[in-house]
């Protein structure tokens, strides 16, 4: 069975579909028309059965526009949306199963997932015996671009997501006591202890 490249481009009412190899034009009136009147063209042009003949679309315009392309990502762009879906499941029933191992309420677990307190109990028992970390995998998928792989080796980056960034604390480092200060002493201000200097110094000259 041979292959044989087509495009196909809008004109007016029609699809036009061209077959370069064979320089050949036919037309159909609607996309899922495209392959087999394709098919019927090149059988009848070659003179082979028609269950030797494969068409593969290269291109589809219309209006300058190409709708391909549009639909490759559009299916990459579901595919994704389906693998993520699957991963807040994962997540979220993971959760569920943490919080409630830890004693927090249900329905408090409720508040912190949105979701009803019947699906938390309902996924905890899902959870139960699942070993995937799911907190994990989250964390790695958005450490990263999503990004839709094109057919002809191009990557096309939709949309950067980056985790919020953690403030540090400012830790002041503990200054020792020394020895010869009391803990009444340490909580005195400066203040005090240069007055009480002053008063003890006073008191120790001859009158």
């Amino acid at each position: 069975m041979k292959t044989y490249d087509v495009t196909v481009e809008r004109d007016g009412r029609w699809w036009m579909v061209a077959i370069p190899e064979l320089d050949g034009l036919t037309q159909a009136r609607r996309l899922d028309e495209v392959e087999q009147m394709a098919r019927e063209y090149i059988a009848v042009t070659t003179d082979v059965p028609l269950s030797r003949v494969a068409v593969e679309v290269s291109g589809i315009a219309a209006d300058g526009q190409d709708l391909l392309q549009a639909k490759i990502l559009v299916d990459g762009l579901r595919r994704r949306a389906k693998d993520l879906e699957a991963l807040v499941g994962e997540l979220t029933r993971e959760v569920a199963s943490t919080l409630t191992d830890a004693s927090v309420p249900v329905r408090d677990v409720s508040s912190v997932l949105g979701i009803s307190h019947q699906r938390v109990s309902q996924l905890v028992q899902a959870a139960a015996g699942d070993s995937t970390n799911a907190k994990q995998k989250a964390q790695q998928e958005f450490a990263h671009d999503l990004v839709i792989n094109l057919p002809d080796g191009r990557a096309l980056r939709i949309v950067e997501v980056t985790g919020p960034k953690r403030r540090r604390s400012k830790k002041v480092a503990a200054q020792p006591p020394t020895s010869h200060e009391s803990d009444h002493q340490r909580r005195k201000a400066p203040g005090s202890r240069a007055r009480a200097a002053k008063q003890t110094a006073a008191a120790s000259r001859p009158a």
